[in-house]
């Protein structure tokens, strides 16, 4: 299994490396491999002509022989579980060893429903998460925290600078029926308040630009479009399956 976790423009400011620190490798620009290497052991450089997270992640898929890839963030903020009390919610965080267990259960699950990808809840509401219920199959499932069974059968679009997660997960959807939702984890990252990153590139009109394009592909699966939390979140309609 390989925890792939890319960044760029973060030498010494990353977080989620930490937390797996003994299966994790940071993909990075090849211009600033030896940047992190001053705080980090395992990092690969990517080619520099290979620019923007959509077509990193392909990168990454296409240039590693573990079957199982997981995607993380680079900027964990929080995660873990979330523990349901008579009065309130409590979350607890997770140590390396418990989320590498709950990666393998995922991709079992995963192939056990002949799906390829699977997530974990990235909201940061407590209310996100469900213990009781912990699994859906037609729901979202974002790359802060995603598994891919690496067989070639999915690569992220590369038209698509942002959203491409969720174009692919909608993809999968589908073409497949479903997809894995873990709601009894979760991984919530920073994504907009740090630089570096997509943050780089990204702009308000691109992911306009994006959304659009989304609901003119997979119509019916998308309900609106939500200014508010991390600028520009999607609404998606599960409900009915067009």
């Amino acid at each position: 299994m390989l925890v792939a976790i890319p960044s760029k423009g973060r030498a010494g400011r990353t977080k989620s490396e930490k937390l797996f620190s003994n299966i994790a490798t940071l993909y990075v620009p090849e211009n600033e491999k030896q940047d992190y290497l001053k705080t980090f052991g395992r990092v690969e450089g990517v080619p520099n002509s290979v620019f923007g997270i959509t077509k990193t992640r392909n990168w990454i898929l296409k240039n590693t022989p573990e079957k199982y890839v997981v995607f993380v963030d680079d900027d964990v903020q929080a995660q873990g579980y979330v523990e349901l009390l008579e009065t309130k919610s409590k979350s607890r965080r997770l140590d390396e060893s418990v989320w590498i267990q709950t990666f393998s259960r995922l991709f079992d699950v995963t192939e056990g429903m002949n799906y390829k990808i699977w997530g974990v809840s990235t909201e940061g509401s407590t209310r996100a998460t469900y213990p009781y219920n912990p699994f859906l199959f037609y729901s979202y499932v974002t790359a802060s925290c995603m598994g891919i069974i690496n067989d070639g059968a999915y690569y992220f679009d590369e038209s698509f600078q942002v959203k491409e997660d969720y174009e692919l997960c909608l993809r999968h959807i589908k073409e497949r029926g479903g997809i894995v939702a873990a709601r009894y984890v979760f991984w919530q990252n920073e994504h907009w308040e740090k630089s570096g990153g997509c943050v780089d590139y990204r702009t308000q009109a691109m992911e306009a630009d994006c959304i659009r394009r989304l609901m003119r592909m997979y119509p019916g699966m998308i309900r609106q479009v939500k200014k508010g939390g991390s600028k520009y979140s999607i609404m998606l309609d599960f409900k009915t399956k067009k």
